[in-house]
């Protein structure tokens, strides 16, 4: 019998930096996705990426179950989402790859649990729980529901160049260049609190151009001040960053022209870095169950 799990990306964070002396963020998700399926099988076992290896065998350890038992599963996996970009490729992975290990041995957690659980991997995104919320990625710890909001989208600005997430997390002065950004972090955070509160997006976007902006001195974004500029012309949201990634996302509302934009993106010639260039819906986020399957698309 086959087991199904499904987990949306991220395009960066809202707002991610230092409060009350801990890291936080704030991710979105949207609608691009890792799909998992995983069967007991006797022979031809595709063992799948490392991390959700071991997320399977940490779900075993949960339960108490032998971790020999679960060397028989095969575990495949069908993704679009870029790695190495800052858009939770990987949280997506274990993600799915822990709920369809769940349906396999028929137990359950809640969004909260497996956000904990992952963290034990690496550092995590808050895409797993179902509204937006305030999180701690060293140990999957939700500090504050926020909410949702609707009907969005995102242009996302995709280079070629990769990012290490733990390389940028072990650098020297991390954490002391994190600290001196807390004060427009805290406001950053109170802006996106109050913004999806009361489903006000151009707050959410001030948000989230603050915290992008500090985060230039920890990994500068190309352009990143030049696409803020056109971007405010066309009267978007707002400009947010994958924090410990390499792309750029421009929030702009569901019944925006989105390829005005894109053009004007190109005439200034930002895609020469940014070689893709494309808009997704925000979505909800949660660890969905998937039914469908392209037996051509295998990881």
């Amino acid at each position: 019998m086959k087991y199904y799990g499904t987990c949306p990306a991220s395009c960066g964070e809202f707002v991610q930096g230092i409060l009350d002396n801990e890291e936080y963020l704030s991710s979105y998700a949207i609608d691009m996705y890792s799909n998992v399926m995983i069967e007991e099988k006797i022979k031809n076992i595709n063992v799948g990426p490392s991390k959700s290896r071991r997320a399977m065998e940490e779900v075993f350890k949960v339960f108490n179950l032998p971790i020999e038992e679960s060397k028989n599963i095969s575990l495949n996996i069908q993704s679009k989402i870029p790695v190495g970009k800052g858009m939770a490729s990987s949280t997506a992975d274990i993600g799915a790859t822990i709920v369809a290990t769940l349906q396999l041995i028929n137990k359950e957690m809640s969004s909260e649990e497996i956000s904990k659980l992952a963290s034990i991997i690496e550092p995590t995104d808050s895409t797993y729980i179902e509204t937006n919320s305030i999180f701690n990625p060293l140990n999957g710890e939700v500090i504050k529901y926020l909410g949702n909001i609707k009907n969005s989208k995102v242009i996302i600005l995709e280079p070629n160049r990769t990012l290490n997430t733990m390389k940028i997390r072990n650098t020297a002065n991390y954490k002391e260049i994190k600290f001196q950004n807390r004060e427009i972090i805290k406001e950053s955070f109170h802006l996106l609190e109050e913004g999806i509160r009361s489903n006000n997006l151009s707050m959410v976007g001030k948000a989230c151009t603050l915290s992008s902006l500090a985060n230039e001195n920890i990994d500068e974004k190309f352009g990143l001040n030049e696409i803020i500029e056109i971007s405010k012309n066309y009267g978007v949201h707002g400009v947010n960053v994958a924090h410990s990634g390499t792309v750029v996302g421009i929030l702009i509302d569901e019944h925006m022209n989105d390829i005005k934009l894109i053009d004007k993106l190109k005439e200034s010639n930002l895609d020469k870095v940014y070689k893709k260039i494309y808009t997704h819906r925000i979505i909800d986020g949660g660890i969905r169950r998937e039914l469908q399957w392209n037996t051509s698309k295998i990881l």
